[in-house]
């Protein structure tokens, strides 16, 4: 027995001590100082720790082997230091210094510690043998198994009480484990109360449970889904003991599922995105298509007729405007498909090869207003205002073309009312070209305007993480944008073209815009040395006017203006209604005719011998085949109205309907078209209007499903040979009525 100075505050029984508590036990026991310092050690403790000598001047907690040792000690000495509570700590690694040569070497204990008298703690230890320090190792691995395992477990009693969980389910929940053992089940399944009680149910009569869907609440307060599987413990008496129940995080699956589910979703969405982009692009190549048949036909029959040439030889006018148009047609549908090829090549990366010589500006820019205005509504005038300056530029002609002629296509659709101007400017170094319309405009906050279809570039989208709120936009955008009723002309793409193009030719295409008053402008690289000689400036206006024939015709009005007085010249409108030479009803009306027109005329129309010719509406929303029914209607002998829209068709047949000297003898209803499509201005007609008696008939280039209303159906294209048929069938009726 070895003695050490015991402080003064210390009373104790010395040889009682050493008779009792240390003599004669067969464990290691320490008596500890406030500094967890041994103070006295008893025979036990010095054979297999050590002497107190070696000891004394260190804490208990660091004669350990290892930091996990220590800091088990370290805790448990200070919980029962605040506690006043017996702690215990297993299989520490202490380090010995009992051997014959007092080497160091590790050896494991079991630690009792309990505080006295004094702030005395008295620390007894068992030493642990090697098949403990095995068995504890095979206890201690099958214990990790199931606390660490990478699913979930817990065990509830037969009340529902959660007795065990691993440390997995602590981990997906959040709780630690005094905030969810002990605790009943329900606590942690909301709106579940149902659902666990029938799981006890099954378990009860002895089934075993998978896959059940359950939610559980984590800490934070997020709905955690899981699937249970589980089965009962018995006693050997045979009574419930407790559940076993393994869970798993049902997030993935679920994930899984969705993502499956939104990729079936986006492979349903990109064949139906697939559909409206080719159904769009071939009505945008059929309709040139159809307005080509017609100019054709009538070419067949003039060679037919045997009047295509003049006594001179020369082609007839009307045959070779039909001749032009034909060919303007197909040189449409080509700038189509190579727009579409070029797009996408520019999209891959690849550069515009320009061929760069001298070109005459003013004749590009006259040529493209002239273009322009054929394709604008009744009432819109287009013009072109060159400042004074030189006109040549060294540039490719053939892009700087296909620039303007974009340009101008989207302003003539974007232009119900109102202007559209081409303005040529000369500054230091460059030209500067601006096309200006008084249209519905564009939203200026619009990043994508020069993107193609308006929408995100892969690259972006990318960078954004591909959020569902960036996709979902696109989405919506580019499903609206592709729709027939859009209102929209083109595939998305001439915007696009038009920036890469301007930038190929040393520019920059750029845009303001407002409700009517939208511009876009670029200016392209010119040296003073290359304009030519200074010309003055001047403005030509390109608008329609009623030839007298009755025919519209492109007529170009020129106008000059010096640098300080500016001639302005307004375009005359044109009326919604077009009429032809016509017999009035009575002398009382014959002020809202035009001039009487001979009955021979009307004989030679081809549609009745006798009597008067139908008064018609013809609904379409391209401007093209507006155009090319005037012109069939008016070459037939009929008066007519002309309509863009549903909205708009309604309207005229509301007045039709109020105003008998404004009434219809026949509907020809497109079906597509922007604001309102023919099936619902047909129901407005037929329900709301009354208007039962009227022939409506449906002329499309689809498949019509829906014939609901519709008096008959016309498939595009509706040449003058068809639509002289359908009138003869549906307006039969004014030969006995007149």
């Amino acid at each position: 027995m070895t003695d050490a100075a015991v402080p003064s505050a210390v009373i104790m029984d010395r040889a009682a001590m050493l008779e009792v508590a240390f003599s004669a036990s067969a464990m290691a026991v320490a008596l500890l100082d406030v500094s967890n310092r041994p103070i006295m050690v008893n025979p036990t403790f010095e054979q297999q720790l050590g002497p107190l000598f070696k000891l004394q001047h260190m804490a208990l907690n660091d004669a350990t082997a290892d930091d996990k040792a220590n800091a088990d000690i370290a805790q448990a000495l200070k919980r029962a230091r605040e506690n006043g509570t017996t702690e215990r700590v297993r299989d520490s690694n202490m380090l010995t210094v009992a051997g014959p040569a007092g080497f160091p070497l590790p050896r494991h204990f079991d630690w009792s510690l309990r505080l006295g008298k004094d702030g005395i703690v008295v620390a007894s230890a068992s030493a642990v043998s090697e098949a403990d320090e095995q068995q504890r190792e095979r206890d201690a691995e099958l214990l990790d198994f199931f606390q660490n395992a990478p699913i979930a477990m817990h065990w509830l009693s037969g009340t529902g009480e959660i007795m065990w969980a691993n440390n997995t389910e602590l981990r997906v929940l959040g709780y630690t484990a005094e905030e969810y053992i002990g605790q009943p089940v329900m606590k942690f399944c909301p709106d579940e109360e149902e659902l666990v009680l029938e799981i006890f149910k099954q378990l009860g009569s002895g089934n075993t449970i998978k896959d059940v869907p359950v939610r559980f609440r984590a800490k934070d307060g997020r709905i955690v889904p899981l699937l249970i599987d589980s089965n009962v413990n018995y006693t050997k008496a045979g009574d419930f003991n407790h559940t076993r129940c393994f869970i798993r995080d049902d997030t993935g699956r679920r994930i899984r599922e969705a993502r499956k589910d939104a990729r079936l979703s986006e492979a349903v969405r990109t064949h139906k995105l697939f559909d409206a982009f080719v159904s769009r692009t071939l009505h945008l190549i059929r309709t040139p298509c159809h307005i080509l048949a017609q100019d054709l036909e009538d070419a067949q029959e003039s060679l037919a007729r045997g009047d295509a040439l003049t006594p001179q030889g020369e082609i007839e006018p009307s045959c070779a405007k039909s001749m032009d148009n034909a060919r303007r047609m197909v040189d449409r549908i080509n700038q189509m498909t190579v727009d579409f090829f070029e797009a996408r090549k520019v999209e891959e990366g690849a550069e515009f090869l320009m061929s760069m010589a001298e070109h005459d500006l003013v004749m590009i820019c006259k040529d493209a207003v002239v273009e322009a205005q054929d394709l604008c509504k009744p009432g819109v005038h287009v013009s072109l205002e060159f400042e004074e300056g030189g006109h040549l530029l060294r540039t490719d002609e053939a892009a700087l073309r296909r620039v303007l002629h974009h340009l101008l296509r989207n302003a003539a659709h974007a232009t119900s009312a109102g202007s559209i101007k081409v303005h040529v400017s000369h500054l230091a170094q460059a030209v500067q070209v601006r096309v200006s319309d008084t249209g519905c405009g564009l939203d200026p906050n619009d990043k994508y305007t020069f993107a193609r279809y308006r929408q995100p570039p892969p690259s972006e989208l990318e960078a954004s993480g591909m959020s569902e709120d960036v996709v979902q936009r696109s989405r919506v955008k580019l499903e609206a944008d592709l729709s027939l009723s859009s209102g929209n002309e083109g595939i998305g793409i001439g915007l696009s073209l038009c920036y890469a193009l301007v930038a190929a030719l040393g520019g920059e295409l750029r845009y303001e815009s407002r409700p009517r008053d939208t511009s876009f402008w670029f200016s392209l690289p010119r040296a003073e040395s290359e304009a030519g000689p200074s010309q003055p400036a001047f403005t030509i206006e390109a608008f329609q006017v009623l030839a007298s024939k009755g025919e519209a015709e492109a007529d170009i009005v020129t106008r000059h203006r010096n640098k300080h007085s500016r001639l302005s010249m307004e375009a005359p409108s044109i009326a919604a209604t077009s009429t032809v030479p016509t017999l009035p009803t009575s002398e009382s009306d014959s002020g809202s005719w035009n001039e009487a027109a001979h009955p021979s005329k009307v004989a030679r129309a081809g549609i009745f011998e006798s009597g008067r010719a139908p008064h018609v509406l013809a609904v379409d929303d391209s401007p093209l085949c507006r155009k090319a029914l005037s012109t069939m209607l008016t070459k037939l002998g009929c008066t007519f109205d002309l309509a863009e829209d549903g909205v708009e068709a309604v309207e005229k047949l509301r007045a039709g309907m109020e105003d008998t000297r404004m009434s219809y003898d026949i509907v020809l209803m497109d079906i597509r078209m922007p604001n309102m499509d023919g099936h619902q201005a047909t129901r407005i007609a037929r329900d709301e209007l009354h208007c039962t008696q009227v022939p409506i008939v449906a002329v499309s280039a689809e498949a019509v499903v829906d014939t609901t209303g519709f008096t008959a159906i016309q498939p595009k294209p509706i040449t003058a040979k068809v639509l002289k048929h359908v009138l003869r069938v549906h307006c039969s009726s004014l030969i006995a009525n007149d």
